[in-house]
């Protein structure tokens, strides 16, 4: 009896077990499947605002080294586009609600003249000058030859024969920051434009200092460009004056502010914008009612422009 008794023990036993791995197998596969539609969802969060939200690190820039009203120097940092923490293209989130911009996020596009994607290595539409994108709403005037300081890094490097292009802003809106392609009999040429308001024409000089012929053959590789409906000057927050070199903040919000960064550019006396690059300066522990005066190294005082102001 004994030994018959011990394998229908076993018959009750197995179907228990089986049972009971079943059940745990099922609320693991639940967890599984909720866990991941969860990162699904975190996922898209992320991904929409990349698309849409567009801040400091949309703008290629540089930190200039300016002098205070005490007399003390800032810090000579460079932040161009995708080079240092400061860079302000330039691309990541933005915390619109902590420096009165809300209503600065941008838009995205990246199209050519028959609507693809403008990416690089792209033979693009051939044209000549001045030629009309209608989709991304840009005029390119005229690319040149120039010679004399580079300025789209920072580096103020004396450079010959560097092609520029001049590119208008057709759109209504500003652009806070573009690339774009050309190719020139072959030849790749990439340009970076920061901080370029509405109707507003820039010389940029090539990003990465390559020389063509005025004479070449030339197509349109397409652009990508981020756009602002304008760019701010945070009216509410502070009043900015410029005065032979001199520019002076003053706070008005009634609030101390924390850090503030001016952007500024600089033109020719036809009106044109010099480069592609826009010059940051920073101005920390601004008290409510303060002023605060600083000389920044790259600002002419004829033809110096403050484009916009964020404060942080």
């Amino acid at each position: 009896m004994g030994k018959r008794e011990k394998p229908v023990k076993k018959k009750k036993f197995l179907p228990i077990v089986i049972v009971a791995i079943v059940i745990v197998a099922a609320v693991l596969i639940a967890v599984l499947v909720s866990q991941g539609r969860n990162s699904e969802n975190k996922g898209s969060d992320v991904s929409s605002n990349t698309e849409t939200e567009v801040n400091d690190d949309a703008i290629s820039s540089v930190e200039d080294d300016e002098t205070t009203e005490s007399g003390q120097d800032g810090s000579d940092e460079e932040t161009a586009t995708g080079d240092t923490d400061e860079s302000e293209s330039g691309t990541a989130s933005e915390s619109n609600g902590d420096n009165g911009n809300s209503g600065s996020s941008g838009s995205t596009s990246s199209q050519d003249k028959d609507g693809s994607s403008g990416t690089s290595g792209n033979t693009g539409t051939a044209f000549s000058f001045p030629y009309t994108s209608s989709l991304d709403e840009l005029e390119l005037v005229a690319v040149y030859n120039y010679s004399g300081y580079y300025i789209e890094d920072g580096s103020e490097d004396e450079i010959d024969s560097v092609a520029a292009l001049e590119v208008t802003n057709l759109s209504d809106q500003a652009i806070e920051y573009a690339t774009i392609t050309l190719t020139a009999d072959g030849k790749e040429l990439n340009f970076e434009v920061s901080l370029l308001p509405a109707g507003e024409t820039a010389l940029v000089m090539e990003a990465d200092k390559q020389s063509c012929s005025e004479t070449a053959s030339f197509s349109y590789g397409g652009s990508e460009i981020a756009s602002l409906s304008s760019l701010d000057l945070c009216e509410d927050q502070v009043t900015v004056s410029t005065d032979s070199g001199a520019v002076t903040v003053t706070n008005i919000s009634g609030n101390d502010i924390s850090e503030l960064r001016l952007f500024y550019k600089n033109q020719l006396d036809t009106g044109e914008y010099v480069g592609g690059i826009a010059y940051t300066v920073k101005l920390e522990d601004l008290a409510a009612g303060e002023s605060q005066t600083v000389y920044p190294s790259h600002f002419d005082p004829e033809y110096g422009v403050v484009m916009m102001v964020r404060t942080y």
